[in-house]
């Protein structure tokens, strides 16, 4: 970890930047989540026709002495959480956030290192589409840029991404120019233009994040600090020399 005196005259600049992308509401709505209960096993009997050697007379259909299941619908097992894998991670990183159930996980090789609840856009459904519509991306990115923030500790990814340069393009919301440019950015692992339509300075910060805080930022993914201190210290910034991102962001629906 870097100590306060070390990054703070160089990023002092960056943290107030950083506040324009993901100003605080006065008011920020809450949310709720709901738990779904599976329905009960049920058996369903489906009448057969049985058609006899004799052509002149049909059988009367009946029932068939094999029962045909229903699927039961299962609430996922979420995986326990292994620590240990913070410190000592050998395999691909990444940082997984889920839209729909409001949490971050850090997962090393596949395996969950820790989760933690945040808050998203104050317009969480759907995927953000343009500058200013308070919604949260989705899609694969990778951490562009790490400072210290108003929102304690920031880590900037790389939207807009090729997918939503792809999305612009056809919608007619960047040209052919400022195209080319987020791809050729995305391709060198550096950050994308953050000065076109399709929105700028998404961050993964701290400040609060969850339940008890609601949906409060412009377009961010918000935790708690201590979460923050943690996915700082578990990350690593920017790709392999393949162009493999070091750690992976993805960001679902």
């Amino acid at each position: 970890m870097f100590t306060k005196s070390q990054v703070l005259p160089a990023f002092a600049w960056l943290g107030l930047w950083a506040g324009w992308g993901c100003a605080h509401q006065t008011q920020a709505p809450a949310h709720s989540s709901r738990t779904l209960t599976p329905p009960s096993q049920t058996h369903v009997r489906v009448p057969s026709l049985l058609v006899p050697e004799s052509t002149h007379e049909l059988a009367a259909p009946g029932p068939s002495p094999l029962p045909i299941e229903v699927a039961e619908a299962r609430v996922p097992v979420l995986a326990i959480p292994d620590e240990r894998l913070l410190d000592h991670c050998d395999g691909a990183r990444a940082i997984v956030v889920h839209k729909a159930a409001r949490q971050l996980e850090l997962t090393c090789a596949g395996a969950v290192a820790a989760r933690y609840a945040t808050s998203l856009g104050n317009v969480p459904d759907g995927a953000k589409e343009h500058e200013g519509d308070g919604k949260t991306p989705e899609g694969e990115y990778y951490v562009t840029l790490r400072f210290p923030s108003q929102y304690h500790m920031s880590l900037q990814i790389s939207y807009p991404g090729i997918d939503d340069a792809e999305r612009g393009l056809r919608e007619g919301l960047i040209g052919r120019g400022e195209h080319d440019t987020i791809v050729t950015a995305i391709r060198q692992c550096r950050n994308p233009p953050q000065n076109t339509r399709l929105g700028s300075l998404v961050q993964i910060h701290g400040g609060g994040g969850g339940a008890w805080a609601g949906d409060w930022t412009l377009g961010c993914v918000a935790v708690d600090n201590k979460a923050i201190e943690r996915v700082f210290a578990f990350h690593r910034p920017g790709c392999e020399v393949d162009g493999t991102p070091r750690t992976k962001v993805v960001i679902l629906p």
